[in-house]
């Protein structure tokens, strides 16, 4: 059997509160939105430009994110990228998500900061 990787690492700022639920077999799911940056062209005409990605924790992850993630923070996220699909008004729309296996936040806290 060959070896396959599916990894992704993306470092940004969240971009809203995470969403979280439990599914009706008792498991804890949060979603988020992530947004990175990156420069497109060069010299005084470059422009930057955001990528969101839609991430989804489980379990322990989201309740880490439900507890200690908020809008604006930025964080390091490692996990694999899913595809899938569902149909709206009869139109197939595709679907990319990132299921975190790792999330590390990088911005200080807000009671650090007021610590400081």
């Amino acid at each position: 059997m060959s070896r396959s990787v599916n990894k992704i690492i993306l470092v940004g700022h969240m971009g809203r509160d995470p969403e979280v639920r439990e599914t009706p077999t008792g498991r804890t799911v949060a979603n988020v939105s992530l947004a990175t940056n990156h420069r497109v062209g060069t010299g005084e005409e470059a422009e930057e430009r955001t990528s969101w990605h839609r991430l989804t924790l489980w379990n322990h992850l989201a309740q880490f994110a439900q507890e200690y993630v908020t809008k604006g923070d930025r964080v390091y996220v490692e996990g694999r990228l899913e595809y899938d699909s569902y149909e709206r008004d009869g139109v197939t729309i595709p679907t990319a998500e990132v299921t975190v296996r790792e999330l590390v936040l990088l911005s200080p806290r807000q009671e650090d900061q007021a610590a400081a």
